[in-house]
């Protein structure tokens, strides 16, 4: 059975007086809820506003997290089925040329108008995508993956590049088609490799926020909220693109889908590390997943999502629905 316990935020010692002995009070076995404390957020001075990724280690590090989370675990087949996907995605990036970069004065109009660089006509002029999507499909080794997976794989190969096209389209937009979710997946690793290596040519010091929970570089969705550990944003939050895999600054105790910071909290399972945690929002009634990557710094916003389904689970009997996308596991 799921085992949860609560935390309460800790009391300043000058705030505390002296009582007699208190009786212990009994501790609650089934939920862990962790309410923020703001004077211990663990942040100071500036921090850079994103992290842009590095495709050449990126789809490695996620395959290698994936084979170590797989081992006993109930979602053992589908965790090394990804990891195989990521181990692909690895192969071939950087293998097709890519697009020129927006021209100067496309991204000056973007930004002024608030929106992100990369978008829906990058992907319609990069006329390599397909070639990479190929690619990846023959990448894969899908010996032990299930037969669902290798239907998926012939059935992209046959479709025409129009078809393909419009389906990454589909898919960058977030709106992917029920009847062709097992696509998606093959889809959205090539989308993720194409923008990644397209999100590291970009100007730090150009991009702006766009909205709450929305990357301000191709407008994906969060994957996961993660809590880093590098020089200078030791324990600065960041949220990380499902897309391209930026990583954007984003204040603490603060929803990712709504904004408030009212009715924050966050919970675990013992069943499930004890550095990944769920943010609530009361507000909104959404979810999204928080890593403590500072903690165990191997954290994977895609691995470690999958890896903590059972907290999936547990919070939507709370109610909560989930703010976070995770396009390799849609749920």
């Amino acid at each position: 059975m799921a085992n949860f316990f609560r935390r309460k935020p800790a009391v300043p010692a000058a705030d505390k007086t002296p009582t007699q002995a208190e009786a212990p009070k009994p501790r609650r076995r089934d939920f862990h809820e962790l309410k923020p404390d703001p004077d211990k957020i663990g942040i100071s001075g500036s921090v850079p506003f994103v992290r842009l990724p590095d495709p050449t280690t990126l789809f490695a590090d996620r395959a290698a997290r994936l084979t170590e989370a797989a081992p006993g675990h109930p979602l053992e087949a589908y965790l090394r089925f990804v990891a195989e996907v990521a181990r692909a995605q690895d192969a071939i990036q950087a293998k097709v040329a890519l697009p020129p970069p927006p021209d100067g004065a496309d991204l000056a109009l973007r930004s002024e108008h608030g929106m992100p660089p990369l978008s829906r006509h990058s992907l319609e002029a990069d006329t390599g995508f397909d070639d990479s999507l190929l690619a990846l499909l023959d990448a894969l080794d899908l010996s032990t993956a299930p037969e669902a997976s290798a239907a998926a794989r012939e059935s992209l190969r046959a479709a025409s590049r129009e078809d393909r096209l419009d389906l990454a389209l589909q898919v960058f937009e977030g709106a992917l088609p029920v009847d062709r979710i097992a696509e998606c997946v093959f889809v959205s690793a090539a989308l993720q490799v194409r923008l990644a290596e397209q999100a590291v040519r970009l100007d730090t010091k150009a991009l702006k926020p766009v909205a709450d929970g929305v990357c301000p570089c191709c407008g994906g969705a969060p994957v996961a909220s993660v809590v880093v550990g590098w020089t200078p944003a030791d324990k600065a939050r960041y949220l990380s693109c499902s897309l391209c895999g930026t990583y954007w600054n984003h204040v603490r105790i603060r929803c990712t889908a709504c904004g408030s910071g009212e009715g924050i909290s966050y919970y675990g399972l013992d069943e499930v590390s004890k550095d990944v945690q769920v943010e609530t929002c009361t507000t909104c009634h959404s979810y999204i997943k928080h890593l403590h990557q500072h903690r165990a710094p191997t954290l994977d916003p895609v691995a470690d999502d999958i890896a903590s389904y059972g907290l999936d689970l547990k919070i939507a009997e709370e109610g909560f629905r989930r703010a976070g996308l995770n396009l390799l596991f849609v749920i």
